[in-house]
């Protein structure tokens, strides 16, 4: 088969793509404690959701058995990843106590999912209750790793409230989207709320600002 110009392109992309995610990966499991991982960001549209996605699957490459759960319960957007051909039950579905049938499998080996499920009206009250703290426990019991994409901070304080069950949290920036000091106020507030933040992901690097990251992902990581 051959491949023209655009199709090598974007061959090249995903490769990238992964390749960054691995690193990330790498840079995480040296992290001590941290099986509950949180992905947020400042604003929408910076690519968290793209960025749980493709962490999950660096995770099962190297055979860990991962959960990803959509917990943004206002903007679910974590189906576009994959082809659902019912009506899934999802989160909100579990915690308001109208279906226990909730967790699903893909077509990934060791990758499952949580979806977000009907937006509900409260789902600051549905991520506070004690019924969501307990799921974390159990998963954790029958998952190596699991992720989870939260809504954005400019949205509310589910993020918050989200961090404070999570082993650790990723903040996810959007090159030349947001300002410094948004980030930096950002993480603070997370840690004020008792959020542990890790690292995060600067995405949307132009290849002229580097001379190693093309257009992508890249990836800054602190402890």
């Amino acid at each position: 088969m051959k491949f023209g110009k655009a199709e090598i392109k974007k061959l090249h992309e995903d490769k990238f793509l992964l390749e960054s995610f691995n690193t990330l990966r790498t840079n995480l499991l040296y992290t001590k404690d941290l099986q509950v991982i949180a992905i947020t960001s400042s604003t929408p549209n910076e690519g968290k959701t793209t960025s749980a996605f493709y962490l999950a699957k660096s995770y099962i490459e190297i055979g860990k058995k991962v959960i990803l759960i959509d917990c943004d319960l206002r903007k679910a957007s974590l189906r576009k990843f994959f082809t659902v051909k019912v009506k899934a039950k999802g989160l909100s579905d579990f915690l308001s106590q109208q279906s226990q049938e909730f967790i699903h499998e893909t077509s990934e080996e060791n990758l499952f999912v949580i979806f977000a499920g009907q937006i509900p009206p409260n789902p600051t009250e549905l991520l506070t209750s004690s019924k969501f703290d307990s799921l974390i426990q159990t998963l954790k019991e029958e998952f190596d790793i699991v992720i989870i994409d939260t809504s954005p901070m400019s949205a509310g304080i589910d993020a918050s409230i989200i961090g404070r069950v999570a082993d650790g949290i990723v903040l996810v920036i959007r090159n030349n989207f947001v300002k410094k000091h948004t980030c930096k106020r950002v993480k603070k507030e997370l840690e004020r709320n008792g959020g542990r933040v890790v690292g995060a992901v600067l995405n949307r690097i132009e290849k002229h600002q580097t001379d190693y990251y093309e257009y992508g992902y890249g990836e800054y990581y602190s402890s």
